[in-house]
């Protein structure tokens, strides 16, 4: 329709080689009238290219997870890329899945949230070639970069507030065993706290669970339970804490004078309920930010440094904690 060659066609479509004015403003008009849209799928597997990062997480039930997607999907259309979002649930089976699944579809980088980094899945990450980014742990371990907050520090810095407040009696809310970052990590800032401070573990007072609202209930109902009461808790997530703080308060329990609670995660909510939420704040959003700038710097052939980033963290304390 435009009269001109395919080759020409094919030059102001991919903007590969300068064409005359007039030849260009004719093939753009055709263009324009049949509404006429390049495949820019085909052209980028034709490059080798996908401009598609995968990102793998095991839910988005949260709001920190939500920050984290919105820091990743803000960077990576700066710099022209689009994203796919896989669910894994956490499991070992769709982590692999899903990973081959963006191997599949030639995705140029992968940004991942997992607790199974070892054996099948660190040879499958290594073998494949794809940059990838380990985000909401550290991977020293691993061979992979990562980008998290510091979560043992953090949690650390939170007892010891407590401690400052004159509470030996602490007790935890964690997430259970496997779960590197809410779980393992923030209990081992807990446990330094209390060995540094000559504080023993009540074993009683460590419960395991999972990170929702309905979980802080049910852990502090046993906790409640248990042979004697704590005078301060520390909760792993901030959903726990407010699950908690629920439970307490149901039972006759007050906040701060019988029990003090500090969170971990900095959510919109721990500011909204009252008494207001002592807790460990970060930006789940830089973590995603930074994570895309990261990859897409591995994708184009660069170096990342530090390989393991820490974003910032500090303690917002309110009215959830008192001085004993």
């Amino acid at each position: 329709m435009a009269g001109v060659s395919i080759s020409t066609v094919s030059r102001v479509i991919n903007n590969s080689k300068p064409v005359q004015d007039d030849l260009r403003k004719r093939v753009l008009d055709v263009m324009e009238q049949t509404k006429f849209r390049p495949n820019t799928i085909a052209q980028n597997l034709a490059k080798n290219e996908s401009n598609l990062i995968g990102v793998m997480l095991p839910e988005v039930k949260n709001t920190v997870l939500d920050e984290l997607i919105h820091g990743i999907n803000h960077v990576s259309r700066i710099y022209g890329y689009n994203t796919m979002l896989s669910l894994t649930g956490g499991t070992l089976e769709n982590e692999l899945h899903y990973f081959n699944l963006f191997r599949g579809i030639q995705a140029d980088g992968i940004i991942l949230a997992s607790d199974n980094l070892k054996g099948e899945l660190i040879e499958l990450i290594e073998l494949s070639g794809i940059p990838c980014i380990l985000v909401g742990r550290d991977a020293h371990s691993a061979s992979i970069p990562s980008v998290h907050v510091d979560n043992i520090t953090a949690a650390y810095e939170a007892v010891t507030y407590l401690i400052q407040q004159g509470h030996r009696r602490i007790a935890m809310i964690r997430a259970r065993s496997g779960d590197v970052a809410s779980g393992d990590h923030r209990f081992e800032g807990y446990r330094m706290a209390l060995a540094e401070a000559g504080i023993p573990l009540a074993r009683d007072w460590i419960v395991e669970s999972g990170i929702t609202v309905e979980d802080g209930i049910e852990a502090m109902r046993k906790i409640r339970e248990s042979r004697s009461m704590p005078t301060a808790l520390f909760c792993a997530t901030d959903r726990i804490a407010i699950g908690a703080m629920h439970d307490l308060m149901e039972n006759g329990l007050r906040i701060p004078d019988d029990v003090s609670v500090v969170g971990f995660d900095g959510i919109d909510m721990s500011a909204m309920i009252r008494p207001k939420l002592s807790t460990v704040k970060y930006s789940a959003s830089e973590i995603g930010m930074t994570a895309a700038r990261n990859l897409i710097k591995r994708i184009r052939g660069g170096e990342v440094s530090p390989r393991h980033w820490c974003v910032s963290h500090y303690l917002e304390t309110r009215d959830s904690v008192r001085s004993i």
